[in-house]
């Protein structure tokens, strides 16, 4: 596709900007929205009610904190039946995968084997870790026009050089590719590698057997497929995973002594925990079992369909690795005629159309398909988004068609 270097004119941008225009929101995959409704109401009610710092206190409000957040532990696991893990809880999957990439204590001349599909929340710890030691960070082989994996070529690549450590995110952010993680996993788990899983785009929409002793570690974001608010994520592993802390501080207990701690979830969960996030993450878990995996699954699936044929009713836009055969969620990037990503999201921003533009803090991706330096624009929607909303962007579609 041709795009533009130069911004596009003052009048075009007048023209668009003074037109009144419903806002609809398609960047599911930086954070959803909107979340269920109970969500608010419950994430509300509990923090006015029993608002206190759990494991801290021996009252009525810090009993129930407690309560709540083991709940929530269990709520996962259950979801995901493997109810002889562990949950350990984060702010975030970013601090989730710095706390199992730094905590792994990674040694000199380790293999670490990454698909080219990871975030800058894995790609910077890794590297990060490549400035203090000689390590060699390898991009496992996927089929730049099918996204498929090359499972013979890994074998391969294993057999010259045996991995320590493969990481692996369930679906792209950027194309909305779901990569195939426990084939992935079983075949470096031959060579003995610990396995990580990024399943922040998928958690609590994808299915997952997060009880198979081929994934040690998987990653997940509270405020994206699992519709909870900003402020939790988490790690779900064995009962018998070991890591080393890299945040120290106080855990409610055994306060004078000032050693490690043995409990995994106390080297991990330091600090207090997000009550609110917390309880907005437990009535999400709620109305996503109440509602199924499969269901939400499939209302997702009819609303990315809609997205791409309204996509591919456009000469003027070029869906990026369209014609993959590989599994998608519905993260889909997209090229204009004529504009550059940020040049869209800006028109589109005008029109009412909330999208995401450039790299989407995904470099190795864009680089694997073709889109650096610039990137793309992403439209990504949820189980929530309203068939209303389409109209919407059919119109502003329209506009940067008809002005072009």
């Amino acid at each position: 596709m041709n795009q533009r270097s130069d911004r596009f004119s003052s009048t075009r941008y007048e023209k668009c900007a003074d037109m009144n225009t419903q806002s609809i929101y398609l960047d599911n995959a930086a954070t959803s929205f909107p979340k269920p409704e109970v969500v608010y109401q419950f994430a509300d009610k509990f923090y006015r009610d029993w608002g206190a710092n759990a494991s801290r206190g021996q009252y009525r409000m810090a009993a129930e904190a407690t309560k709540l957040i083991e709940e929530t532990r269990s709520q996962l696991l259950t979801l995901y039946q493997c109810n002889n893990n562990q949950v350990l809880f984060t702010s975030s999957a970013t601090e989730a995968l710095n706390k199992i990439l730094l905590g792994l204590a990674i040694s000199d001349e380790s293999s670490i084997y990454i698909s080219p599909f990871e975030h800058n929340a894995v790609t910077r710890v890794v590297h990060a870790i490549g400035r203090s030691k000689k390590i060699n960070i390898k991009l496992l082989p996927f089929d730049k026009k099918t996204l498929l994996f090359d499972r013979e070529q890994a074998t391969s690549y294993f057999e010259n050089l045996r991995p320590d450590l493969v990481i692996v995110t369930h679906a792209s952010n950027v194309c909305g590719a779901v990569l195939p993680l426990e084939e992935i996993f079983t075949c470096a788990k031959q060579y003995g590698a610990i396995t990580v899983a990024d399943m922040s785009q998928t958690f609590g929409l994808l299915d997952c057997h997060l009880s198979s002793n081929d994934i040690d570690y998987a990653v997940f974001a509270g405020h994206k497929s699992l519709l909870a608010p900003f402020g939790v994520g988490g790690i779900i592993c064995k009962e018998d995973a070991q890591l080393s802390p890299i945040t120290f501080g106080g855990t409610g207990h055994n306060s004078l002594e000032q050693g490690v701690p043995e409990s995994l979830r106390d080297r991990i969960e330091v600090g207090s925990h997000n009550i609110y996030a917390l309880a907005g993450l437990n009535a999400a878990l709620n109305w996503i079992t109440g509602q199924g995996l499969m269901r939400l699954r499939s209302l997702e699936q009819e609303r990315t369909a809609i997205l791409l044929n309204i996509l591919r009713s456009y000469e003027n836009i070029e869906i990026v690795a369209d014609n993959a055969p590989c599994e998608r969620i519905g993260v889909v990037s997209a090229l204009f005629d004529n504009y550059s990503p940020d040049e869209i999201g800006r028109l589109l921003g005008d029109k009412g159309v909330a999208v995401r533009t450039g790299l989407h803090c995904s470099p190795y991706a864009h680089d694997f398909l073709g889109t650096s330096p610039n990137g793309t624009v992403r439209f990504s929607i949820s189980c929530l988004t309203a068939n209303e909303d389409f109209s919407v962007l059919k119109n502003a579609l329209n506009f940067i068609r008809d002005n072009g």
